[in-house]
């Protein structure tokens, strides 16, 4: 079926997507919602938890820095068994490379921020700063 000059719309709408998505990628140091990877942040009082979900992803291909109130975690995601010509039936599952920044309520101890990746779950443990913690005063 012919769609003249403009093609198919199901294909543009789908190119569409995937140049927001990329531009979206491309955007260092901003936060965006709901974007990958989905991020639950959890504060205990002396440390902030980031856990990221990141099936499939290869521990190696990951990268995490911290900076101030900030975490940045970087990835690439692929598709390594298969090969360049396989033809997807549906694909909803992105490949290439990611950048996702958080913002902290305060200030962390880069020198403290541990890291775990277990069955697809990244878990980033973030202590407060000292000068971010409370300090009790004695009156004289």
């Amino acid at each position: 079926m012919p769609y003249g000059l403009w093609g198919d719309p199901v294909s543009m709408l789908n190119e569409l997507r995937k140049r927001q998505l990329q531009a979206l990628r491309e955007s260092e140091g901003h936060d965006f919602a709901g974007v990958y990877p989905a991020v639950n942040i959890y504060d205990d009082g002396d440390a902030f938890m980031v856990r990221a979900e990141l099936p499939g992803i290869d521990k190696t291909k990951l990268d995490i820095t911290t900076k101030g109130n900030r975490v940045s975690i970087r990835g690439e995601r692929t598709c390594a068994e298969l090969g360049e010509e396989t033809a997807f039936h549906r694909r909803e599952r992105d490949m290439g490379t990611f950048h996702r920044v958080v913002s902290l309520p305060e200030h962390v101890d880069a020198s403290k921020t541990t890291a775990s990746y277990n069955r697809g779950v990244l878990e980033i443990v973030c202590p407060r700063a000292e000068t971010a913690k409370a300090h009790r005063v004695e009156i004289a």
